[in-house]
């Protein structure tokens, strides 16, 4: 994967084209080579479940030169381009942004940003998640992906990756943690980081980040979404009460988590294009099969967009518990609800709905499972 300036950055922008009076937020730049007609820009309304809003089409001239301006509401906006690749900006009010794209429809595409705090620093962030999950992350993925190219792959070692996979996703996350805190300040591209805000011990961390946010900016709509993802952090901590859901199963019958009955239930968030959900099928199915369905279940929530996929990787898969889904991904209510926004994710609940744990896996998952009903 290349680690040069990513092509996907989270930025903010700017309100609606129909208001042409008063315009204090001015985004140009230039697009090399010129092979781009027009950009769409997008507001990005709720990062978590993917909802935007476009606003304004930009004409890019011959050369490969667009300006815009307008009314600004400092917000997450997006520019989205033709080949499907995009451009995320973060800015407060009267900025002016320069985007200067290099190598357009290349592998090698670089963006540079300039002209706005907002952006710069978001910028900044964008670089470094990218390398940081590259070095942490794709490269496991990338052995994983080479051992299965084998004629007899080692699933053992396979199985070994994944593991190194999860506990490498959390690294990261802990490197962005680290570098939020060290380099951002109370700019609207902080709107964009909370999209990975997670893990309880970093609660007063995600709390006081808000609450900066809250006094630099009282007014905006984005204060309000950052104080609402904390929120949602603190109520799905553990020792709270876990929100209940109602999806339909395979056969469209609803069915609520609230009906489970058993000592303890294992709320799976997964996908059938997740690859490390995928992995932890054949766990999951050891420690299932342990047990009594009055001692321990799961509920497994598929975050899927397509039927047939979420159907075929059920019975490949042999999730033979409960599953459920709105065909929605991130859209999907109870993800919102449980504040999931990567894959795989899950929630240890007691009969009580009582969070006991979150985003546990493997040993770790059946070592608790085992202790619990022990003690039982």
């Amino acid at each position: 994967m290349r680690t040069l300036i990513p092509f996907l950055f989270f930025l903010t922008f700017v309100t609606s084209c129909v208001q042409k009076e008063n315009k204090t937020t001015e985004i140009s730049g230039r697009i090399s080579p010129a092979s781009a007609a027009y950009i769409i820009l997008q507001k990005e309304t709720d990062i978590e479940r993917k909802i935007t809003e476009t606003i304004d089409t930009i004409t890019v001239d011959d050369q490969g030169t667009f300006r815009a301006s307008y009314n600004i509401e400092p917000y997450l906006y997006s520019l989205k381009f033709p080949n499907k690749k995009s451009v995320n900006l973060a800015l407060g009010e009267n900025q002016r942004v320069y985007i200067d794209i290099k190598n357009y429809n290349t592998e090698m595409v670089t963006v540079s940003i300039s002209g706005s705090q907002d952006a710069e620093e978001l910028s900044a962030y964008e670089n470094f998640r990218i390398s940081s999950l590259d070095s942490l992350v794709e490269t496991v993925r990338r052995d994983i992906k080479e051992l299965k190219k084998a004629e007899n792959p080692d699933s053992q070692k396979i199985a070994e990756l994944g593991q190194l996979e999860l506990l490498n996703y959390d690294k990261h996350l802990d490197e962005l943690n680290r570098f939020i805190k060290h380099n951002m300040s109370t700019t609207t591209g902080l709107y964009a980081t909370s999209l990975r805000w997670k893990g309880a011990q970093n609660f007063a961390f995600f709390d006081s980040l808000a609450t900066n946010f809250e006094i630099t900016h009282p007014e905006l709509k984005i204060t309000k979404k950052i104080r609402e993802k904390v929120t949602r952090l603190q109520q799905t901590a553990i020792g709270g009460k876990a929100a209940d859901i109602q999806l339909s199963t395979a056969t469209g019958a609803p069915l609520k988590l609230s009906s489970i009955q058993a000592k303890y239930i294992l709320v799976d968030f997964w996908a059938s294009w997740c690859g490390p959900c995928r992995r932890e099928s054949a766990g999951l199915n050891e420690i299932y099969n342990t047990y009594t369905r009055n001692e321990f279940e799961i509920y497994g929530v598929s975050l899927d967009d397509k039927r047939q996929k979420w159907l075929d990787a059920i019975e490949k898969d042999n999730r033979m518990w409960p599953n459920v889904s709105s065909l929605e991904r991130f859209k999907t209510p109870a993800a919102y609800d449980y504040a999931v926004t990567a894959l795989p994710d899950n929630y240890l609940i007691d009969q009580n709905r009582t969070i006991i744990a979150k985003n546990i896996h493997g040993d770790e998952l059946v070592n608790l499972v085992n202790k619990l009903l022990v003690e039982d």
